[in-house]
């Protein structure tokens, strides 16, 4: 990387930054160019050989975003999984997983928050939904049913990201990565356990 991309590079994140305080201060409809800048130490012209504007900013965000997230879920195998919590140990792809989450915590919890945004949110649940749907469909006849997909996918989905973002609005102290893992799993198996003995 040369001296001016290292520059750009730092100059984006910076923004991003302060883009993702800013949100989480005064909610992105009173995010401003001329408030980014300032906290940012740069003129809004050099601003703007950057970003078009604070929406081109939150594109960024949440891309970078989904993309690293994506990045981990697609490793994340439910049978391995499952298999590994039988064992009392750790399943090291979904660990990755939550300590991506953690790692930028802000960011996710601001997007995901009442002052983010709702399709980010959708975009989180369809990356958890789609994989662990693909790899449940492969070993067991009755997820192929598309009407049952449909909803499966949402409960997945919706179960993990409920999860997630109650452990980011109690701003994550209280829970490391791993056991947040545990309490994943140990609400999984009980879901399972209650569902058996019906």
């Amino acid at each position: 990387m040369s001296i001016h991309e290292q520059m750009t590079f730092e100059t984006k994140q910076a923004i991003k930054k302060a883009f993702i305080q800013q949100m989480e201060e005064v909610g992105f409809e009173r995010v401003t160019v001329k408030n980014l800048a300032l906290t940012t130490h740069i003129n809004r012209g050099t601003f703007y050989l950057h970003y078009a504007d604070k929406f081109a900013v939150m594109e960024d965000v949440q891309q970078e975003l989904l993309m690293e997230l994506e990045r981990h879920v697609k490793k994340v195998q439910p049978v391995e999984a499952f298999q590994t919590l039988q064992t009392g140990h750790l399943y090291p792809p979904f660990v990755h997983v939550i300590t991506c989450i953690k790692e930028h915590a802000p960011a996710f919890r601001v997007l995901l928050g009442e002052q983010g945004s709702p399709t980010f949110a959708k975009k989180v649940k369809t990356i958890f939904g789609t994989h662990i749907l693909d790899r449940l469909s492969i070993i067991r006849e009755e997820v192929q049913d598309p009407e049952l997909q449909q909803y499966l996918q949402a409960f997945i989905a919706s179960a993990i990201l409920g999860v997630i973002q109650e452990w980011l609005d109690k701003g994550n102290k209280d829970l490391n990565a791993e056991e947040m893992v545990m309490i994943h799993f140990r609400l999984l198996r009980l879901v399972g356990t209650l569902v058996s003995s019906i």
